[in-house]
């Protein structure tokens, strides 16, 4: 659910959790009442980061694949593809007679702009690393040395498309169910200009429902409502009418809220609701696959934190069976950046247990290397800040708070301030590498560790560290590259080679393999939660009569 950073996921098995399945009767004359705890940045496509956003967005606006059963993407707007023997050739059908909301034709030349737009580097698009070494000619366009004409997909005919990898991708698939995949209609987009995306009225919809003419999204507004698209292709399976989200900032009103009657969702995820509604009817912890983690800034702009010494200090400084304990309610201690549960090997061993690395809490060795590196780089004393987001999770304001106090007593020559900001803001800090440690988490775009692993290549714009780590990038490109990438044996190698080379360079800070209490109505039928991709699916839930 790519961003730079998702903020709640975490991890359970790549599969699909049905809540609570369809039983077939009508829906409720209620709407759906659901709680989202962070504002939505953006209804752009092409521009998403945040899972929230992804979520409202993966409710109104679909692909060629959508995310299904046991996190396995099934045909969408698309009839049927076919892949070519050598897997570099993917030839695509439409369904029939598609269109959006407002009674245009969705042809196969909305996936081409689509593409085109999202590569092209004057876009800005953070999730383009999906294509970057997938789709033919997609490093060269988004390095600005190819016309984005030149990327590896073609409109055969309105029905036909035709797209072109680099290399064999196995899970290739899976990336079609992503909205940065979605379809545009260029026409409208340019008639929007910068405003698209920026208001439900700025969008355009094909999925299953579209905005409310009277209750849709400002781009500020906490309220706003979805209803049932008439012209979405499989309208007969969407049985809501409408939705209401509200965004709840605040965990303890969401808490209330739903205790009231006034939400059938709602996330819990601190230790202090948990405790006070673990009993709750409706209480339930999901756990999808998410890893919450630190990132240094590593680009040199801060030179301390550009010295592995002083990074692993930091690591050895981290007690991460204490920060679960006390934070993160139903989590459980990340020894690896491919969480629990997300990705089976071809052994049929979890890989997180296959590559656990030796992420231990030891403040005596941190007080001896952070000394070191300080030497190194002639320092008596630092400086550094952690950035976390301030509007929608009590619990990371309350981890950057331990966070400051233990680093500063483990490590005495070390000061920590706090940067708590919007979340809006910290992923543009991130994006231009404007901080030095944030509270970050990802959550899997797909059921395969390459979905991490690619924000760590060099030069991935996932990459908000900013480092380059030769042993990474090899691993990486072996697991990702003929003849390993066709072999899942010596993939899975090459894939555990990569989480131990960010382990040996410090470059990361594994602290959780999140959880994810909520309280849901027990009423809510039909509603889909996946460990992978976008989290909440939305398109069959109704509230039971």
């Amino acid at each position: 659910m790519k961003k730079s950073n998702k903020i709640i996921l975490s991890a359970l098995t790549a599969s699909t959790l049905i809540l609570l399945a369809a039983c077939g009767k009508s829906a409720s004359s209620r709407n759906i009442q659901f709680g989202l705890p962070s504002d939505i940045t953006t209804l752009d496509s092409s521009m998403v980061t945040d899972v929230f956003s992804q979520e409202v967005i993966g409710s109104t606006e679909e692909g060629l694949m959508r995310n299904g059963a046991n996190n396995q993407p099934q045909l969408a707007l698309a009839k049927s593809i076919s892949v070519s023997n050598d897997g570099l050739t993917y030839t695509i059908i439409l369904k029939d007679n598609l269109k959006y909301s407002n009674g245009i034709k969705l042809t196969a030349s909305d996936f081409v702009y689509s593409f085109e737009r999202a590569n092209d580097p004057k876009t800005g698009a953070q999730y383009n690393y999906l294509f970057t070494n997938v789709l033919k000619n997609a490093a060269q366009v988004q390095a600005g040395k190819l016309p984005v004409s030149a990327l590896g997909i073609k409109a055969v005919s309105a029905d036909k498309l035709v797209i072109t990898l680099v290399k064999p991708t196995p899970y290739f698939k899976f990336l079609l169910t992503e909205p940065i995949t979605y379809p545009l209609n260029q026409k409208f987009v340019e008639s929007q200009g910068k405003k698209y995306g920026t208001t439900s009225a700025t969008t355009l919809y094909d999925g299953p429902y579209e905005f409310s003419k009277t209750k849709g999204f400002t781009g500020t507004n906490k309220n706003f409502s979805i209803v049932k698209n008439p012209n979405y292709y499989d309208a007969g399976a969407v049985k809501s009418n409408e939705i209401d989200f509200q965004v709840v900032n605040n965990l303890n009103t969401g808490a209330e809220l739903f205790k009231t009657g006034k939400l059938d969702f709602a996330m819990i995820n601190t230790t202090d609701l948990v405790k006070a509604n673990e009993n709750t009817k409706g209480y339930s912890v999901i756990h999808p696959s998410e890893t919450q983690f630190l990132q240094y800034n590593q680009t040199g702009s801060n030179k301390a934190l550009a010295n592995a010494d002083i990074r692993e200090a930091l690591n050895l400084a981290t007690n991460r069976s204490e920060i679960v304990q006390e934070f993160e309610p139903a989590s459980t201690v990340a020894t690896s950046i491919i969480p629990k549960g997300m990705y089976t090997t071809a052994s049929g061993q979890d890989f997180a247990s296959l590559a656990k690395q030796d992420y231990t809490y030891n403040t005596a060795l941190a007080k001896q290397l952070f000394e070191k590196g300080m030497k190194t780089l002639g320092l008596s004393k630092l400086t550094l800040s952690i950035e976390a987001p301030n509007d929608n999770q009590e619990a990371d304001n309350q981890l950057v708070s331990y966070l400051q106090t233990s680093y500063e007593k483990a490590l005495p020559s070390l000061t920590i301030n706090q940067k708590l900001v919007p979340f809006q803001q910290q992923l543009n800090d991130l994006s231009v590498h404007n901080f030095d440690i944030a509270l970050s988490s990802w959550g899997a775009d797909y059921a395969e560790p390459t979905t991490f692993f690619n924000l760590f290549t060099t030069g991935s714009a996932g990459n908000m560290g900013g480092f380059s780590n030769a042993t990474f990038d090899k691993a990486f490109a072996a697991a990702t590259n003929l003849p390993d990438v066709l072999n899942a044996s010596k993939r899975d190698a090459d894939y555990e080679n990569a989480e131990h080379a960010l382990y040996t360079q410090s470059n990361i800070n594994p602290i959780s393999y999140g959880s994810f209490p909520t309280l849901t109505n027990p009423n809510l039928q039909g509603f889909e939660v996946h460990s992978a991709g976008l989290p909440f699916d939305l398109k069959t839930a109704y509230l039971k009569q």
